[in-house]
Formats: C-alpha cells, sequence, structure tokens
C-alpha cells in the first residue's frame, strides 16, 4: 500500500470578497484541508479587507488557511509597492495557518513575514523555464533554511524537464514541487506518492497553468489510498 500524507489546497482565484465567499461556501464541505487565498487577485486589497475577509472564511470553515500575496516578477497580479504588498501579508499572518512569501523577496521584507507567520512556505515560480537540478536544488536548500515548507514551480519545456521536479521531489522532504503546464500536469497526481506536502487544486479558473480541479484531484487522491 502507497501511503499518502499529502492535503489538498483548494486555490481560489475570485477577484472580490462577494465571489470568493460564495466560492468558499461551495467548497467549505469538500475534502479539502487547505484553502489558499490569493490576496493579489483581489481589487483593490489592503489590509483591512484582507482581515475581514480571512474572518469571514474563518466563520464559514475550519479549514486552514494559506495566504498568497504574488509579486508580478512571480506570476502574481498585486498592483501596489513591494513594501504594501509584504505589509498586507505581515498584518494578517497571525490569522492564518500558512503564509507564502517568495524566496527571492528582499531579505528583511521577508524576514518581516517569516517573524508574523506560524508557518511558512517559501515559494519559487519560473514561467520560462526549468533550471538545471544543481540549480534548482541549491534554491531549495536555501527556502528549506528559512520557512516551513520548500515550493518550486517551473515551467518545462521538454518532458525531461518535468523528470527534474520528480527526481528532486524523491530527493527532497516537505518540498512542494509542480512542473507546470500541459506537460508537466501528470507530476501534479504523482506528486503525493512522492511525498509533496501539498497539492494544489484549483475552484473553477486555474491560478497556475496545468493545475488540476478539485473534484478530480480529491478523487485521485482517494483512488492512491485505497489499499
Amino acid at each position: 500500500m502507497i501511503k499518502i500524507n499529502t492535503n489538498v489546497c483548494a486555490s481560489i482565484t475570485d477577484n472580490n470578497v462577494e465571489d470568493i465567499i460564495k466560492t468558499v461556501n461551495k467548497i467549505k464541505n469538500e475534502d479539502i484541508d487547505y484553502i489558499e487565498l490569493r490576496l493579489d487577485l483581489i481589487e483593490d486589497v489592503d489590509s483591512a479587507l484582507a482581515k475581514e475577509l480571512i474572518g469571514q472564511i474563518k466563520h464559514l470553515t475550519d479549514k486552514r488557511v494559506i495566504l498568497t500575496n504574488r509579486t508580478k516578477l512571480e506570476g502574481g497580479f498585486f498592483e501596489g509597492s513591494e513594501a504594501e504588498r509584504i505589509q498586507i501579508l505581515v498584518d494578517n499572518a497571525g490569522l492564518v495557518d500558512i503564509v507564502d512569501v517568495e524566496l527571492f523577496t528582499d531579505k528583511q521584507l521577508r524576514q518581516r513575514v517569516i517573524d508574523a507567520s506560524n508557518k511558512t512556505i517559501i515559494s519559487y515560480h519560473n514561467f520560462s523555464q526549468t533550471l538545471d537540478i544543481d540549480a534548482l536544488q541549491k534554491i531549495i536548500d536555501e527556502a528549506s533554511k528559512i520557512g516551513d515548507i520548500a515550493k518550486i514551480a517551473v515551467k518545462p519545456n521538454s518532458l525531461e524537464d518535468t523528470y527534474v521536479v520528480l527526481k528532486l521531489l524523491m530527493d527532497n522532504d516537505d518540498l512542494v514541487a509542480i512542473s507546470m503546464d500541459n506537460i508537466g500536469s501528470y507530476t501534479r497526481i504523482i506528486s503525493p506518492i512522492l511525498g509533496s506536502p501539498i497539492t494544489y487544486a484549483s475552484v473553477g479558473e486555474s491560478s497556475a497553468p496545468g493545475q488540476l480541479d478539485i473534484e478530480r484531484t480529491i478523487s485521485m487522491i482517494k483512488e492512491l489510498k485505497q489499499d
């Protein structure tokens, strides 16, 4: 029997409070472990709005919350300054279970998020290529030293690029490693077998290229857990 300990995280991609709450209501009884709240997708987001929204989500469900405010440099949509982006995370970090902050954030700003958080994902995203395995391992090592979970998401330009991600999953504990786009989507199925602590799935519109929806992801995890 394969031992599967992966937690399923539903990534919410709505851009306003009303639709986010509707989505949470829709998925709150699903067999998921986390809800990822993508603050960078929300129009005119600030600390007060984020705090109010987190409170509403906590009132509706006991699902754990991952807070993300992705920088444009790594595929996000936050319109304000870098200081504003980080301040929103710092102000709300204590209200959620995990905060996702990018490895290549300014070190002082990044440390402010880490210090304010209950737990952290230190992430790296590359939407143009998959670096060689040594370069990615160096990124993982650095992320693992400063946070609780290291996360890499990279674009494959060949099937061989996807093998790099699988090898990294085999060689590292507490690693979320994603090979994006359709060519890499199969790695999302295999990653739970290789020990990935979190598997991300979409609710409605995908938040990342090649991401599977929660229905298929939940079904996949259940099948893998069967004797």
